[in-house]
């Protein structure tokens, strides 16, 4: 297959990886607030709004794709996106401040963890001792039944050779 050098063109303006509608589901073009472009179908879903004593104030279709950030539009301003929550902040600070905060909390959790399985490691070792001085029990007991087996083996052997 040859290709033009309208058609390599137009493939490096747009992208290896896009190549348009070539038939099945529609897709739409979504903008991320960073300004990263999507091609995605539009994930349509009916949604009715209630008042308070349950009238229908609006009913519609909507677009569930905005709800993940998307934008129908590249936006003028953009914003950076945050890899501690995955979200976008208004400033490259908020961003920080996010990836401050996720890294603390990570750490208190990771305290946390460590706390309660010393306390599960402890009260585990308790229960193994527990464990380890009834067994020692039950070989004691097993050895005096052996011993009175014995005695009693031997005592029978004992009398049946009087005879």
């Amino acid at each position: 297959m040859t290709v033009t050098k309208q058609k390599e063109d137009e493939i490096r303006r747009v992208g290896y990886g896009i190549s348009g509608d070539i038939g099945g589901i529609g897709k739409q073009t979504y903008y991320t607030p960073d300004g990263r472009r999507i091609r995605s179908v539009p994930n349509t879903r009916d949604y009715v709004l209630k008042d308070k004593d349950g009238k229908v104030i609006e009913s519609g279709t909507r677009d569930g794709n905005f709800d993940k950030g998307w934008l129908p539009v590249m936006p003028i301003e953009l914003k950076p996106h945050c890899d501690g929550c995955g979200d976008w902040h208004d400033t490259q600070e908020g961003v920080d401040e996010c990836i401050r905060g996720k890294e603390e909390q990570t750490r208190k959790w990771d305290e946390y963890a460590e706390q309660q399985k010393k306390k599960n490691t402890d009260a585990q070792n308790g229960d193994v001792e527990e464990l380890r001085v009834e067994v020692l029990e039950m070989r004691g007991q097993m050895n005096e039944i052996l011993e009175i087996l014995k005695g009693g083996i031997v005592q029978s052997e004992d009398s049946s050779t009087k005879k």
